[in-house]
C-alpha cells in the first residue's frame, strides 16, 4: 500500500531519473517546480564532462563525482562527456504532491 511505502521514503525529492551513457541536449523542466532545486550527480569514467548553465552564462567541469544543483524550470541545463557516464537527477514534480 501507498502510505506504508511513503513512510520509509527518505527523500523531499519525489522523482527520480537516470541517464546512462547519452549526452543531454540544453534543456528547462517545465513540470518542476520553480521554486525548486533539482540535484545531479554523476559517476562513471569518462573525461571532457561539461555541465552548461546556458541562461546563466556558466559552464562547469562535470567529472565523475560531481554534483550541481539548479532550478531545472528556470535554469536551461545540458551535459556532455566522453566515456562511460551515469547521471542520477533527483527533482520535484508538482502534480505529484
Amino acid at each position: 500500500d501507498i502510505y506504508t511505502r511513503l513512510q520509509f521514503w527518505a527523500s523531499v525529492f519525489n522523482c527520480a531519473s537516470v541517464i546512462s551513457n547519452r549526452e543531454c541536449p540544453l534543456h528547462q523542466d517545465p513540470r518542476s517546480t520553480p521554486e525548486g532545486i533539482d540535484v545531479m550527480s554523476s559517476i562513471g569514467h569518462y573525461y571532457n564532462g561539461l555541465m552548461t548553465l546556458s541562461n546563466l552564462g556558466i559552464h562547469l567541469r562535470y567529472n565523475s563525482g560531481a554534483m550541481v544543483g539548479c532550478s531545472g524550470c528556470i535554469v536551461r541545463h545540458g551535459v556532455t562527456s566522453t566515456g562511460d557516464c551515469i547521471v542520477w537527477a533527483w527533482f520535484m514534480w508538482d502534480t505529484l504532491h
